[in-house]
């Protein structure tokens, strides 16, 4: 029995594990390995024994071969390679996630979103916990945050517990988590709400689990105050009014379209409204944080134009962004997965992405323009190119996956039944159709062998 359910078993624990980048096994002074990295390198020797064809499995070593070019100009120009390879093989791992989900496919994503729904939900319980923790003035759990790819959190916990006090459950930093959160909240509620649905049904009792995962997730996402937080909101506002659109006048819709406009949603943005005030008005961290955030963007793309023909054809060199933001101008790091590839692979890495972003409209397209994809790649795109700089984070590589493989994992929503005033003219037209006696259609007379040297009737001498 175990053996028959090991693959199912396996994708679980792929999920579950790929959401928790702590604790971790420390590389170096910098690095460290997930075990969500680990779980990728044993998915990995699957590709000995599948096929390629019509496969998405290009997509990732597309991704990684400009690193490998970047990473080889800078040994050439004289650059220190030692910590861009280091780099390197943290990032290449981490865009090895991309791999692994599509190797376990479409048959087995639906295990692998049971284990991220149990991690999600143990993410937003120790989230509302770190809530009450701060206020008492402590961090709990603090032993389990171990990962040196992150900004320590041992080093910093007076100030978070002090000052900061921002929930983030098992992540390095609010932003970070809700760039991991994010896309599986708004598949949560789409699949909820009807608006598609997954080609292996789910029980009901995992139906009622999607539903706590998505409560817990945005909660913490809202507690948190991260600005990616009203994107998300703003997104799943769309979908709402898809949702409220498509749906027929049945009494359990009607209550349940009442209770959404009339408690929850007004629940939902106020209580956001009042925990990103801080951050979209005019508290001093919130504005400094985005404008560091911004500046950093700006800055990065100035130093690849300062560097020459081969710097813009190459990039800087892996891992070199972080460096010269640090020596040059003080700060940590380029804010952004997206733009820090792009600055540090150069034109090359430009192309690989094009050619994926093409394969990714290829899905759309071929899913019929599905609304809730194009919510999800929004949410996505966000969080990799503006809310954080953690490429080691797991669930964003998983997410894409999703979009990679999207015809193959979700199946168009059935289609809304009429609502009863149109089922009852559909019905009375059905009915008035078949009372009338069938036309039975009367030869042409060039075809019915009628003497065509006649003239007609009404041509005739009367």
């Amino acid at each position: 029995m175990l053996g028959t359910r090991a693959p199912q078993l396996i994708a679980g624990l792929y999920g579950f594990c790929a959401f928790l980048p702590y604790p971790s096994i420390s590389v170096g002074s910098n690095s460290a390995i997930q075990i969500g990295n680990l779980l990728t390198l044993a998915l990995c020797p699957l590709l000995l024994c599948t096929g390629w064809r019509n496969k998405p499995y290009w997509m990732a070593p597309l991704h990684i071969a400009p690193m490998i070019l970047s990473t080889a100009m800078l040994g050439f120009t004289g650059g220190d390679i030692d910590p861009s390879f280091k780099t390197f093989i943290t990032y290449s791992l981490a865009a090895l996630t991309l791999l692994a989900t599509q190797l376990l496919g479409p048959k087995l994503f639906f295990d692998l979103l049971i284990g991220v729904t149990v991690a999600a939900i143990l993410h937003g319980m120790i989230g509302f916990w770190q809530l009450l923790a701060f206020n008492a003035g402590y961090f709990p759990l603090q032993s389990l945050y171990v990962n040196q790819s992150f900004l320590s959190i041992q080093d910093n916990v007076d100030i978070i517990v002090q000052y900061i006090q921002r929930p983030f459950g098992l992540f390095p930093e609010p932003s970070a988590m809700s760039a991991s959160l994010a896309p599986f909240v708004l598949l949560w509620a789409a699949l909820l709400g009807g608006l598609v649905k997954l080609r292996t049904q789910p029980p009901r009792w995992m139906m009622a689990t999607f539903t706590v995962a998505a409560a817990l997730s945005l909660g913490l996402m809202i507690i948190s105050r991260s600005g990616h937080t009203a994107i998300t909101l703003a997104a799943g506002s769309v979908l709402a009014a898809i949702w409220l659109k498509r749906s027929r006048a049945t009494p359990a819709n009607v209550a349940a379209i009442m209770v959404t406009l009339g408690l929850v949603l007004p629940m939902i943005f106020y209580f956001a409204g009042n925990a990103l005030a801080d951050r979209t008005g005019g508290a001093e961290m919130g504005n400094s944080s985005w404008a560091e955030r911004s500046s950093s963007m700006v800055i990065g793309l100035q130093l690849v134009f300062d560097g020459g023909i081969w710097t813009y054809l190459f990039g800087l060199g892996t891992g070199e962004t972080a460096v010269l933001m640090q020596r040059l101008h003080g700060l940590e790091a380029v804010w952004s997965v997206t733009l820090t590839y792009l600055y540090e692979s150069g034109v090359v890495g430009g192309i690989a992405m094009l050619l994926i972003g093409r394969a990714l409209y290829r899905s759309w397209r071929d899913s019929g323009y599905d609304s809730v994809f194009a919510a999800i790649f929004f949410v996505w795109f966000v969080g990799i190119t503006i809310t954080t700089s953690y490429s080691q984070l797991l669930p964003i590589w998983i997410a894409l996956g999703l979009m990679t493989m999207w015809n193959g994992i979700i199946a168009p929503a059935d289609p809304m039944p009429l609502p009863i005033a149109a089922r009852r003219r559909r019905a009375s037209s059905n009915v008035s159709t078949a009372s009338t006696p069938p036309v039975v259609a009367t030869p042409s007379r060039r075809w019915s062998g009628q003497n065509l040297s006649t003239p007609p009737s009404r041509w005739r001498d009367q």
